[in-house]
C-alpha cells in the first residue's frame, strides 16, 4: 500500500503477519491506541482464580462443550504440559503481556498458539481485561471466528491455546498486493460482516476491528478469513451507552472519540475503514493524531484520491459511505450491511439444501443416546478446517439471517429442499412410506422435525450454533482422523487413566448432560461393567445402528391427575440441571428425554435424579 506523504504515520508502520488468535504486535500498546477503561470484571476468587467459568457456561450456546475446554488445575484437571508440547523458542509474536509461542497437541498433532501470563507479572487492569476476554472468547462458536481451543489457568497463571491460522494477517495481504479487486474485496468484506453479525446478534461488541484482527486460516486460495482479539470486546446491554474510550485510532468511530456514549455501530464505523482500505489501498484518515481525531470527528474522509476509485462501482463506493457516517443512527448495521446491493450483487446464494449424508447423520444424531451425542459434541470439536470445510458452507448458507445460528424454519427448509421457501426438491415416486432415511426426513411431518430441532438446540435459546450443527451432520467415520477420536477420548479422560469415568466425565462437562446424572451415561456405555469406558468402547459408541425414524410424532399422553407429583420433580430436577422444561417431556413416572419418541431409551424418574 501507498506509503507516501500524510499516509506513512499510519500505514507505514511494521507489516508482520500473526498466525494465531490472539493479539501479538507490540503496537497495540503504542501511543496511537487510545487508552482503555476495561469495564467491570469479578477479581480473583479466594481460590486464586479468576474467571468464572459459572458465568461463562450461563452465556455459552453449548455449556458441556464449553466446560470441556476449561481446564481449572484446583479442581483436578490435566496440566498444559500433559496436553501439549510447547516450543518456547518458536515465538510467533510478542504482546503487552509477554510472548506467544508455538505448541502442539500431544494427541492430535496439530499446530496452536499459546500465550501465557504470569497472574503477578501483570497490572490489575490487565489481568481483568485478560479475564474478560477469555470469558467471552470461550463462549463464541462461529465458522469466521479462531477458536479458544483451551483455557488452562493455576492460581499463578493463565494460559491460552488458540487456532493456528497460518495465512496471516488481513494487513500483510494488503500490504502485499497494493488493493483488492473487487470481486476479492466483496467476498472478504462479507465474510467480516458474518462475524460482526454474529456477535452482534448475542450482544457482544467487539470494538477493536482493524485489518490486524482478520487472519486467514491458511495459505491455500480462497482460504477463510477468522476475526480474533477479543480483549477490548464486551457484552452489551442495548438499553444502556457504552463509555469506556478503545480501539485503535485509525479505525475509531466518531461516537467513540465523542465521549458520550456508543453503540455497537462503531464496529461498522471500523468495518467501512476496513473496506475502504481493501478497494483504495490507501487510510480514509491518515496524518498526525490530531489531524485524525479532527477527520474522523467529523467523519471527513480522504476520497480525493480519483485514481484509486477509478474502477471501483457505485456500489461498492455506496456501500463504503454507509459505513463511515458520523451519525451511528443513520449507519448501516450488520444485517443491513449484509443486504447491501453491493453484496447482494457479488455472489448470489443458491438456496441450501441437506444432502442424503448429512440428513443421515441428522437423523442418528437425533435418534442417538446422551452419551453418543456428548461424544459427538467432543469429537465436533476435533475437526480440522478441511474436514469441515463442506458443512461449514452449508451451515453458512442455511443462515440466512447473517445471525450465525440455524432456526427452526431455516432447518426445516434445508431438510425439506426447500428453494427459497417455494417448492421443495423432487423426489423420486414412491408408493407407500419413503426407504431411503433421507426421504423419511425430508417428507417427515412438521412435528418431527419440531422434536429434531429442539435435540440440536442444546442451550433451549431456539437456535442451532456451528458446533452443535456439526456435531449433528458430520460423517465421523469419513473425516475424522484416529488422532482426532484419541484427542476426544483424551480430553474426556480428566484423569489420564486410560478410561472415562463417571467423575472424569463430571470434571470436564458437570455434573449433568442434557438434565441426566453423569453415572447413568457412564452405565449406559459400561458394556464391561468396569466403571468407566475405555478406547474401543469409546470408538464403538460412533457405530451405533440405526433405528427407524417416524414420520410422524409419537402421541404424548397428558399426565393423569396421580402422575403430578413426578411432573414437579422432573421439573425440580431441570432447573437444578439448568435445562429448557420445553426439552423434556413427563409421560407416567418416566423421563421422556428430548426426541424420545425417535426410540432412544426412556430413562426411569428414579434413576434421573440419582
Amino acid at each position: 500500500p501507498h506509503q507516501a506523504g500524510g499516509w506513512q504515520g499510519t500505514w507505514g508502520g511494521r507489516i508482520a503477519g500473526r498466525a494465531m488468535g490472539i493479539c501479538l504486535a507490540k503496537r497495540a500498546c503504542s501511543s496511537k491506541e487510545v487508552e482503555f477503561r476495561p469495564s467491570s470484571v469479578s477479581q480473583c476468587s479466594d481460590d486464586g482464580l479468576a474467571v468464572s467459568l459459572d458465568r461463562v457456561k450461563a452465556l455459552s450456546s453449548n455449556a458441556a462443550a464449553t466446560a470441556a475446554r476449561y481446564h481449572c488445575i484446583s479442581a483436578g484437571a490435566r496440566t498444559l504440559a500433559e496436553d501439549y508440547e510447547v516450543f518456547p523458542n518458536e515465538v510467533l509474536g510478542e504482546g503487552c503481556s509477554g510472548r506467544v509461542v508455538l505448541a502442539k497437541g500431544r494427541a492430535d498433532g496439530r499446530r496452536y498458539a499459546l500465550k501465557q501470563v504470569q497472574k503477578s507479572k501483570v497490572k490489575a487492569k490487565s489481568l481483568k481485561q485478560l479475564t474478560s476476554e477469555v470469558e467471552i472468547y470461550l463462549t463464541l462458536d462461529h465458522p469466521h471466528i479462531a477458536m479458544l481451543r483451551d483455557v488452562y489457568e493455576t492460581e499463578t497463571e493463565i494460559s491460552l491455546l488458540t487456532e493456528y491460522c497460518a495465512g496471516g494477517e488481513l494487513y500483510a495481504k494488503l500490504a502485499s498486493c497494493g488493493s483488492y479487486s473487487e470481486v476479492e474485496a466483496a467476498e472478504a468484506t462479507r465474510q467480516m460482516l458474518l462475524a460482526v453479525s454474529y456477535l452482534h446478534s448475542h450482544s457482544i461488541v467487539h470494538r477493536d476491528l482493524k485489518l490486524e484482527n482478520f487472519l486467514y486460516e491458511s495459505k491455500d486460495p480462497g482460504a477463510m478469513l477468522k476475526l480474533i482479539d477479543f480483549g477490548f470486546a464486551k457484552v452489551w446491554d442495548s438499553t444502556t451507552l457504552m463509555m469506556a474510550s478503545c480501539g485503535s485510532i485509525a479505525y475509531v468511530s466518531p461516537d467513540v472519540l465523542s465521549g458520550d456514549g456508543y453503540t455497537s455501530k462503531c464496529d461498522l464505523w471500523s468495518l467501512g475503514v476496513i473496506v475502504f482500505m481493501l478497494l483504495a489501498g490507501y487510510p480514509p484518515f491518515h496524518g498526525n493524531e490530531k489531524d485524525m481525531r479532527a477527520n474522523i470527528a467529523c467523519a471527513t474522509a480522504d476520497w480525493s484520491h480519483k485514481s484509486r476509485w477509478r474502477n471501483v462501482s457505485p456500489d461498492a463506493e455506496d456501500f463504503v459511505k454507509a459505513l463511515l457516517v458520523k451519525d451511528p443512527a443513520e449507519r448501516l448495521g450488520a444485517k443491513e450491511a449484509l443486504s447491501h446491493r453491493w453484496l447482494a450483487s457479488a455472489k448470489a446464494v443458491k438456496a441450501p439444501v441437506l444432502g442424503k449424508e448429512a440428513l443421515r447423520s441428522l437423523r442418528r444424531y437425533a435418534d442417538a443416546s446422551r452419551v453418543r451425542r456428548m461424544v459427538l459434541q467432543m469429537l465436533a470439536q476435533e475437526l480440522e478446517p478441511q474436514e469441515a470445510k463442506e458443512l461449514r458452507q452449508l451451515f453458512l448458507s442455511i443462515d440466512r439471517t447473517g445471525e450465525g445460528t440455524i432456526r427452526l424454519s431455516e432447518l426445516k427448509d434445508a431438510i425439506r429442499g426447500q428453494r427459497d421457501g417455494n417448492s421443495p426438491v423432487a423426489l423420486s415416486p414412491m408408493v407407500g412410506t419413503p426407504k431411503t432415511p433421507a426421504a423419511r426426513l425430508r417428507r417427515a411431518k412438521s412435528a418431527v422435525i419440531v422434536d429434531l430441532f429442539e435435540v440440536l438446540d442444546a442451550n433451549g435459546d431456539e437456535q442451532v450454533y456451528y458446533s452443535d450443527f456439526l456435531a449433528a451432520t458430520m460423517d465421523v467415520q469419513r473425516v475424522l482422523r484416529r488422532e482426532g477420536l484419541r484427542s476426544a477420548f483424551r480430553r474426556l479422560d480428566a484423569d489420564g487413566s486410560g478410561g472415562v469415568s463417571a467423575e472424569d466425565v463430571r470434571r470436564v462437562v458437570g455434573e449433568t448432560f442434557e438434565g441426566v446424572n453423569v453415572e447413568l451415561l457412564i452405565r449406559e456405555a459400561d458394556v464391561t461393567g468396569k466403571g468407566e469406558v475405555g478406547f474401543e468402547d469409546f470408538l464403538r459408541l460412533l457405530e451405533e445402528r440405526e433405528a427407524a425414524l417416524p414420520t410422524a410424532p409419537a402421541a404424548r399422553p397428558a399426565p393423569a391427575p396421580q402422575q403430578a407429583a413426578p411432573a414437579l420433580l422432573t421439573s425440580v430436577l431441570l432447573r437444578t440441571a439448568r435445562v429448557p422444561m420445553k426439552q423434556t417431556h413427563v409421560h407416567g413416572n418416566v423421563l421422556l428425554p428430548p426426541g424420545a419418541v425417535h426410540g432412544r431409551p426412556m430413562l426411569p424418574l428414579s434413576r434421573a435424579g440419582a
